[in-house]
């Protein structure tokens, strides 16, 4: 049998250290992985050994949460006490949205041979680079957690435009809403998938802030993603090098929307992410024609969170290019970063390449 391979965590919020969750749409008695945490403890070729937090009363709170399944479970006030103190495999770096990089650098430093980042990688191309140079130098993939590349409905609509069910891509129009219409903490979701079904790189951005937000930028003033009113919403619009064009719709004052449509050269697809992941597909059958379908479900068992931890495993132990590592996660961040720079003056079209304001 093969050795698992050792995991650690650092940063122990909500989405590091939830326990498993009965799923809704699955088998009768399946519990999907709803955290880091419980990603680690499903995959049956992972463990998780050890955790780390500043706030000591989280450590604490964490330990006694998962003392039933992990009894031997250790944890830390320090990620560099933890890397120095354990023989990690994995590294989960769940910390704020503009502390990752250093942690990044010093787990690809202490050996470990994976890391798994949240979104977005960084609030700074500089910080991106940092990291992804570190796993680069390392020789180690780091996967972003940009959860639709793991997600099965948006899986099958990369297939179908890969298989070019609708034809050539030539617009996608994004919708986000809500008092969580934030530019990153929410948004790189969104950014992310617009850069993925676009199947190009970026090559201008123009941006406008909503009313009242006319002074926020060049640069990220957020908290790292605690208070949703320091990360603002904007209507941008992003230019790709092949043609396509994205119109991505954001408004904190209109109803809690994540919705993606792609508009290709013989039909669209259409993603409703609440209630639940609806996609529909309408397709030119001809003679002024058109035949809309419901995309049928696809139930799991396991989630994207275990598929992510799935796919990180395989990548270290077989190699290959992860579906959301350092790189595709930096196209995310500077579409934002671009953003942030074309509302400051106006909305003034943004060409690539940029740098940091």
């Amino acid at each position: 049998m093969t050795e698992r391979l050792r995991a650690g965590i650092v940063g122990l919020s909500a989405i590091a250290s939830k326990l498993p969750q009965r799923a809704e749409h699955a088998g009768m008695g399946i519990r999907l992985p709803a955290s880091h945490a419980s990603a680690y403890y499903a995959v049956p070729e992972t463990e998780l050994v050890a955790a780390c937090d500043l706030r000591p009363e989280r450590a604490a709170a964490f330990k006694h949460q998962w003392s039933e399944l992990l009894p031997d479970l250790r944890v830390y006030r320090d990620h560099r006490e933890m890397l120095a103190a354990e023989d990690l495999d994995l590294v989960s770096v769940v910390t704020s949205d503009h502390v990752h990089a250093q942690v990044v650098v010093d787990a690809a430093a202490a050996g470990t041979r994976g890391i798994l980042c949240e979104k977005p990688v960084a609030t700074t191309l500089a910080d991106a680079d940092r990291m992804i140079a570190a796993a680069e130098a390392a020789g180690i993939p780091m996967l972003v957690n940009h959860t639709r590349r793991w997600m099965s409905p948006w899986l099958q609509v990369a297939a179908l435009i890969r298989d070019g069910t609708i034809g050539n891509v030539q617009r996608i129009v994004a919708s986000q809403g809500g008092p969580r219409a934030m530019l990153f903490r929410t948004g790189t979701h969104i950014c992310d998938s617009i850069a993925w079904f676009a199947g190009a790189q970026p090559q201008a951005v123009y941006a406008l802030p909503e009313p009242g937000l006319e002074a926020y930028g060049p640069r990220y003033a957020g908290d790292g993603g605690r208070d949703p009113a320091t990360d603002p919403a904007l209507s941008v619009v992003i230019e790709f090098e092949n043609g396509v064009r994205a119109f991505w719709n954001m408004c904190k004052t209109m109803p809690q929307v994540f919705d993606i449509d792609i508009y290709g050269e013989r039909g669209c697809i259409r993603g409703r992410t609440f209630p639940g992941d609806e996609i529909s597909v309408t397709v030119d059958v001809g003679n002024h024609r058109l035949l809309d379908e419901p995309l049928a479900r696809v139930e799991h068992t396991s989630g994207w969170f275990a598929g992510c931890v799935t796919e990180l495993v395989d990548l270290v132990r077989h190699g290959g290019q992860p579906s959301s590592g350092g790189r595709q996660a930096r196209t995310a961040l500077e579409i934002m970063l671009a953003a942030l720079q074309s509302q400051a003056q106006g909305g003034v079209r943004v060409r690539w390449p940029i740098a940091d304001a």
